[in-house]
Formats: structure tokens, sequence, C-alpha cells
């Protein structure tokens, strides 16, 4: 494919030894190959394919369970120059894409048109469309808008015997043989490679409000959440931060009140000013009955950002707090999320380190943080099996949007029977049938 899209030095292999997992190991890939179209993909896969080599597609390295490391070594191939956008249909309300698309440039670009595409990963600013694709991402707009795999139309995939397939329809409906796109979407690079990606858009509404709440405990927010979904409201995002959580960026965010105990930050859209201001105030006469502390309202877009400054940052301010931070994904139901705030707290002390919770509370999604020191790996290990078990008692799952990747892959019998892993090792065999394609993920 070219002498330079091909690097096998130890400083370019070293870049991608590692991705944002806790993961300590650095995994080098033998050989890193920086593709520039479906044909050059299918070229490395039918080489890798001949010699039986691992593949492992990497779009920006921003996910959080070692799904982008070459934990067997063979071939990185690096998306970083698939970064097109192809074409942005406004009649037909979608856009096609290559993987590399990075997730924020792609919103920038459709909101040029006054278009959406809802869904929003924490590190969008980063993260790219491929690696949504691989990991089904989510975001705080997961709640009203869904998440990756309700805007998939169609994609452009290499199977592991280099056969490239093309699977959907850019079209509202279709129902021609099996939903092949979704076996694709959250796989992680195990079934096939996307080369390119086709998603569904929405028109962007116009009116939107943003209000961070304070409350005096997490349970009193916890409980908010599920009234304000009792009330037949639909926030486009209901943000839960725990006193650990926001304390971290306490002075980097709105003027909190000491007494806070938990923060929830709530957004809501709609097509006119009146609609919006009765969201906003039957939201607001929810807390007063959950004797909220005080509200906090964004009256221009600056106002917006400062109130979500805190929440962006949060993630990053931790990791500067902290040797290590694991960043746990599950979800529960909604009306779950008092008892499992309360449940959290009881785990903090009972393994010794500080356990920091936010996450999207419309959707059941928390995201507990286990901060440690190399030396303490074992209480994280404990503390996470403990969190499972837990989180499965209440039928909830382990991951709601960062994927199973290496970090994960011990776990996964904790949810799932054996004949169900059986039965999707077997799908994977017709993809992918010598397993190269990112071998030693997910099982």
């Amino acid at each position: 494919i070219g002498d330079n899209k091909v690097f096998d030095s130890l400083e370019h292999r070293e870049t991608y030894a590692r991705d944002e997992s806790t993961i300590k190991e650095t995994y080098l890939p033998d050989l890193v190959v920086h593709p520039e179209s479906t044909e050059d993909v299918a070229k490395v896969v039918k080489f890798a394919y001949e010699h039986k080599i691992p593949v492992v597609p990497r779009g920006a390295g921003t996910g959080l369970s070692g799904g982008a490391l070459a934990i067997h070594g063979g071939i990185m191939l690096s998306f970083d120059r698939m970064k097109q956008i192809l074409e942005l249909d406004e009649g037909n309300l979608h856009v096609t894409l290559q993987p590399g698309v990075i997730t924020g440039e792609l919103h920038k670009e459709v909101e040029r048109h006054g278009l959406f595409y809802p869904p929003d990963p924490a590190s969008l600013d980063d993260c790219s469309m491929g690696g949504n694709i691989a990991e089904n991402a989510g975001g705080p707009r997961a709640f009203k808008y869904g998440v990756t795999k309700n805007y998939v139309l169609e994609l452009e995939v290499v199977i592991g015997n280099s056969e490239i397939l093309r699977v959907g329809r850019r079209t509202k409906k279709w129902v021609v043989g099996y939903n092949m796109p979704q076996i694709f979407v959250g796989s992680e690079g195990t079934l096939g490679i996307v080369t390119e990606i086709t998603v569904a858009l929405i028109p962007k509404p116009p009116q939107i409000q943003t209000l961070l709440i304070a409350f005096p405990d997490e349970y009193s927010a916890g409980k908010t959440v599920s009234e304000i979904v009792k009330a037949q409201i639909l926030p486009v995002t209901l943000e839960f931060m725990d006193r650990k959580s926001f304390d971290y960026v306490r002075d980097k965010a709105q003027n909190i009140p000491e007494e806070t105990g938990a923060l929830l930050l709530v957004e809501v859209d709609g097509w006119s000013e009146s609609e919006v201001i009765e969201q906003t105030e039957k939201i607001a006469e929810i807390c007063e009955k959950q004797n909220v502390i005080e509200i906090f309202a964004a009256f221009s877009e600056q106002d917006r950002e400062r109130l979500w400054h805190a929440r962006r940052i949060l993630y990053t301010t931790l990791e500067e707090n902290s040797q290590r931070v694991r960043s746990e994904d599950i979800v529960v139901k909604r009306e779950l999320i008092p008892e499992v705030v309360t449940y959290v707290r009881k785990l903090e002390e009972k393994v010794g380190l500080p356990l920091p919770t936010f996450g999207h509370a419309g959707d059941g999604n928390l995201h507990v943080n286990f901060l440690y020191n190399d030396d303490e790996i074992e209480k994280v290990n404990k503390g996470v099996r403990e969190l499972y078990q837990y989180i499965l008692s209440l039928e909830g799952t382990i991951s709601g949007e960062h994927g199973i990747g290496f970090l994960k892959k011990p776990y996964i019998n904790m949810e799932q029977p054996e004949n169900l892993i059986a039965l999707q090792r077997n799908l994977k065999k017709v993809f992918d049938p010598k397993n190269i394609l990112n071998p030693g993920k997910i099982f």
C-alpha cells in the first residue's frame, strides 16, 4: 500500500502501545499502518489473513477498556488519515464519513447546516466516529436522543478474510435480511473493520435551557431524577455528580453552596421558548419537593458553558489528582440510583479507596471511579468484582458505553452464561475464521 503508510520504528510503535484505559502494561504492535482508503485496509487484512497476523483497528485511542491495544502484537491500523466527511445529505437527513472523523468535528459541521447528531461521548473533542461505532458510544444526551446504534444506517466493513461488505441502507426504513449494521456496532473491531459510516441526522431544536441544581444529599438528587421522569418530562440530559466528585472541580465551577451534597445538571430543549419554560418550571417544582438548596440557570451560551465546564473536565481532573483512575460504567434502572449511590459509599469504606461517582442518571448509567496507586490494585480488583455482583443482583449491566475490551474481559461471564458466550464466539468465527481481528478482546 506504500512505504509512506507503514512504520516499524520503535518510536512510532510506542505511540500506539497504550490507550486511555488504566491498563499499566504497554503492548507494542509490530507494525503501524495508516490506511487512506477501504482498499488499503482490505490489502492489509488480506496479508494478515494469509499469514495469520493479528490486526488491531484504532481510532483515537480514547477508549477506557483496552479495546485498541495490540495485546498479541501484530499490525496496528490507525485511522488518522481517513478523516473525511464524504457527503452531507440535508434532504435525506444523513451524513457519510470515514472512521477517523473526530466526533466533535462532525457535530460542528452538521450544526452549521441546522442539523444535529446527538451522541456526545465525554471525549467528543478527541474520540473518532469509528471508535464510537466500535463501542456503541453514548453520552449525556443519550437519555432523550439515544446512543450511536440508534443513528447508524449503513456501514462499509472489511471482514477477516479481507472481503468488503456494505451493510444496511441509507433509507429511513429497510427490513431485508438480518439487521447487519447492528451486529458490528459495539463489536469492538472483533467482527470487522469499519471503513465508511453513514449515520442519520435530525433537525436541531433551537431552544435550550441548562440548570445546575444543588441538593443537600445524594439520595434527594437521585430521587429527583425518578420524579422528573415520572412527571413525563424528557430532558436532553440528566447528569448526576456526588459531593466527592464535584469537590475535585469546585474551584473551577459555579459557586456551589458549601452544604451541597450532590448536583444534577439538567438540560431541556424544544421548538419554542414557551415549551422550554414549561419544562423548566415543572422541574423546579419537583426539585422544591426534594429539599433543593439552589437552582442555577443559564441565560446565555456563556452561562451554559460555565455550568457545563465542571462536568466536562471532571474525569481529567480526577486523573490529575490520582496515580490511576479506573472508571466503571454500570447501568441500573434509574429508580435504583439512590440505592446504588448509598451502596457505593459503603463500598468505599470497605475497600479503603475514594470512589467519586457521577454519570448519566437519566438512563441509569453511573461512572464509579476507583482512585488508586499501583500498589493498591488488589483493592481495586476486589471492589470492582463486588460492585459488579451488586449491580447484577439489581438486573443491571457492567458496561453501558465503555465496552468490554481487554480490561473487563475477566468479568463477562458474571453477566452472560457460557452458552451465550459460546454462541458469540461462533459468530466471530463466521466473520473472522482465523481470529486475526482484534483477538483477545471481549471473550
